[in-house]
């Protein structure tokens, strides 16, 4: 039997109808209401089966919901639809945190390479050694691919999760938590759910919902940088062509490259700068020029030809910047990008996205359930994470200019020297972000600015003190 509404037929198999006789209407005329079928009907839905979407599904799963994550790309774990570009991960404190509460630490810490400093390459040529912290103290690279990949394998292993690839979101509406998916052979699929997850990244379309609400404020900002990838690749012999565990980092002012390793010994370099610099590479000779003259000794370690290859007449890629509150609106929830995409110049946009999994853990936990924990979410990561995009803003002022400053690095060593000597009273701005997990983003940089201000004092009272002893000598 079909029943149709408009000019298209409708199974009702799969939609029950609610039959309601109007005393406004003729008496030949019955209104026909479409009721989603219990087929159609979710407990969790998770749209977004990225880094954070993945990491979501497991704590959810770990909760005892059934989930269903839509993800609108193939699956990265087929060689032909892993991701054409991704700056390269790196995992700290705050993102382990939540990858040890699913068991799944060591399986990525296998597959990383730990990182304990910057190198800093000179104009010169020459190179300087900058420690994240102590000796012991370090962060992680891996590839989104390989992080990713895990991520989905452990999503998957829980019997109470099922993937469903090519599922591109068309519309979501936070009012019923009803969202509408285009499926690979072209058809719509429309689905409600208890709880709605968005983790659709920095366009989400699951926050473009949110827009119609007016409980709901939103800012996006581009900066006035572009990057693009290159790959260093390894010598003949399969060894890597730098010092592995260092991010390296050619500062030059309002553009840098920048390395981080990879599992097989390779590099994914980045080069970040302003549109001009991107424009100027209209030719060969133009492109060979800059890294002639600003990263010399990249040349021969990455090769002319995928030099050449790689940034000819290349547009590079934007960063934005995208902060909003609340977090939560009826029953949808916003996690990582989709509610706080930042620049990656701090490398904290996964660990982010990943700690706003372990906060609504907690949250579950101590609340006893996912619709109790939802409205207390915003007030315990909004403003938080709003403070880590401004963090990673701020640092790329940090590694592009400011790390080859003797003011910088004296600073660094004395934060460094203190923390050793009082590690309870004094811990480093990136020491607190990245190795620790004890304070919140916010906290961090209150802390920051009590050191300033203590550094400020004691450097003021040292000229002060001077100046009395030249008076005396004079």
């Amino acid at each position: 039997m079909q029943v149709t509404t408009g000019s298209q037929p409708v199974s009702c198999w799969s939609v029950s109808f609610l039959f309601i006789l109007n005393p406004s209407t003729p008496a030949n005329v019955v209104m026909v209401v479409a009721i989603p079928s219990q087929e159609d009907r979710g407990d969790v839905g998770i749209i977004g089966a990225g880094l954070v979407g993945s990491l979501a599904a497991c704590v959810l799963a770990q909760q005892g919901r059934t989930i269903d994550v839509y993800e609108y790309r193939g699956d990265i774990r087929t060689a032909g639809d892993a991701p054409l570009r991704s700056i390269n991960l790196t995992i700290a404190a705050r993102g382990l945190a939540a990858l040890e509460r699913v068991g799944l630490k060591e399986a990525v810490l296998a597959k990383s390479t730990p990182i304990y400093a910057r190198m800093i390459h000179k104009m010169d040529g020459t190179l300087q050694e900058l420690p994240y912290g102590n000796a012991n103290q370090c962060i992680y690279s891996i590839s989104r691919v390989l992080m990713n990949q895990v991520l989905l394998d452990a999503a998957e292993r829980h019997p109470n999760v099922t993937l469903h690839f090519h599922h591109k979101l068309q519309e979501y509406h936070h009012t019923d938590t009803r969202a509408i998916f285009r499926k690979p052979d072209g058809t719509t699929l429309t689905r409600e759910f208890a709880v709605a997850v968005g983790t659709d990244g920095s366009y989400s379309k699951t926050r473009q919902s949110f827009l119609k609400s007016n409980e709901f404020n939103y800012e996006q900002e581009y900066i006035d940088s572009l990057y693009l990838e290159l790959v260093m690749p390894t010598t003949p012999e399969g060894h890597s062509k730098m010092a592995v565990n260092y991010l390296h980092v050619w500062p030059r002012g309002d553009f840098m490259l920048m390395g981080l390793p990879n599992l097989d010994k390779s590099w994914t370099m980045t080069l970040f700068g302003p549109r001009s610099v991107y424009e100027s590479f209209r030719t060969e000779k133009d492109v060979m020029s800059t890294f002639e003259k600003y990263f010399k000794d990249a040349i021969p370690l990455i090769g002319k030809e995928k030099i050449i290859e790689s940034c000819v007449k290349a547009t590079g890629y934007p960063m934005v910047t995208v902060k909003c509150s609340p977090h939560v609106l009826e029953s949808t929830v916003l996690l990582g990008d989709a509610a706080h995409a930042m620049v990656p110049f701090y490398g904290e946009g996964m660990n982010c996205g990943f700690g706003d999994c372990l906060v609504l853990d907690n949250l579950i936990n101590e609340q006893g359930s996912l619709d109790a924990a939802l409205p207390l979410y915003s007030a315990a990561r909004a403003e938080d994470t709003r403070a880590m995009c401004d963090l990673a803003k701020n640092n790329y002022e940090v590694l592009r200019d400011r790390c080859n400053s003797p003011t910088f690095q004296v600073r660094k060593g004395l934060d460094n020297v203190l923390h050793k000597l009082v590690p309870s009273v004094w811990v480093p701005l990136y020491s607190s972000i990245r190795f620790e997990n004890k304070l919140s983003y916010k906290e961090c940089w209150k802390n920051k600015q009590w050191q300033d201000e203590v550094i400020d004092t004691v450097l003021k009272g040292i000229v002060l003190f001077l100046v009395l002893q030249l008076f005396r000598l004079c």
